[in-house]
């Protein structure tokens, strides 16, 4: 199967299931006010924390509050993706899931929260430690990059493998390798999208005062439109390794 097929099937599948996907979307909007309330920075329909303002903006007690609120935030969206990823599953295999598949939905979120929380303690812990040595910061970038790219196809190793937290980051990584190059193109379609997606709003408000708004509005379609559909282009991704499908 071509990368132009995998592109193919993957606008089909998210407008066949639209409605479907954009409701198990919300949960991704929701989280949104939590986003708000950290120190960040808005670029690219995208939220980034400032992880040295942690110590400086934040008590104990908001850091308490914070990490529960993230915690709780986490395991949503957990549920939201693997949601998503069943949907197109099923629609991709034309089987139907089975009660039994239902019944699963807790326990693959459970295990992608645990993924994505290894993934943001390393992450956050490295930039920790190159801001308390004050080491050069762009190491804490590569390391973000290095970690998303381990973890990029686990909700669909989870979803579609159904294989357990210590052999999901390994699956990752070999669909990675063996479809190298779709990988590639996922991240120039992601690219493209949220650049589009935020040079759209900023050049409907172009003032200093709207531009702010204009970024959140990014944000909200990123979440609603834009994820989604890069996870349902990861399903088709990942499925492209079994020529039955």
């Amino acid at each position: 199967m071509t990368f132009k097929n995998v592109l193919e099937h993957s606008v089909n599948a998210y407008l066949n299931n639209v409605k479907l996907i954009s409701i198990f979307a919300i949960p991704l909007v929701i989280t949104l006010p939590l986003a708000l309330a950290l120190p960040n920075f808005v670029s690219l329909g995208g939220v980034f924390l400032r992880f040295g303002s942690i110590g400086h903006d934040f008590t104990s007690f908001d850091l308490l509050v914070t990490g529960l609120a993230f915690l709780v935030s986490l395991l949503v969206i957990s549920f939201a993706l693997v949601a998503i990823n069943m949907i197109v599953k099923s629609q991709r295999s034309l089987v139907k899931p089975s009660h039994y598949d239902v019944e699963k939905v807790w326990q693959h979120s459970i295990n992608l929260f645990t993924v994505f929380l290894i993934a943001f303690l390393i992450i956050l812990g490295f930039n920790v430690f190159l801001y308390d040595y004050g080491l050069d910061q762009s190491l804490g970038l590569l390391i973000s990059l290095l970690v998303s790219v381990v973890i990029i196809f686990a909700p669909q190793a989870i979803v579609i493998d159904g294989l357990d937290v210590k052999h999901i980051f390994l699956m990752s990584v070999s669909t990675v390798a063996r479809k190298f190059w779709y990988f590639v193109g996922f991240l120039i379609v992601a690219a493209l999208l949220m650049m589009l997606n935020s040079a759209l709003f900023l050049s409907l408000l172009p003032s200093l005062s709207d531009a702010m708004f204009a970024n959140y509005l990014a944000v909200i379609v990123n979440a609603l439109i834009i994820v989604p559909f890069l996870e349902v282009f990861k399903v088709q991704i990942y499925l492209s390794k079994y020529s039955i499908l």
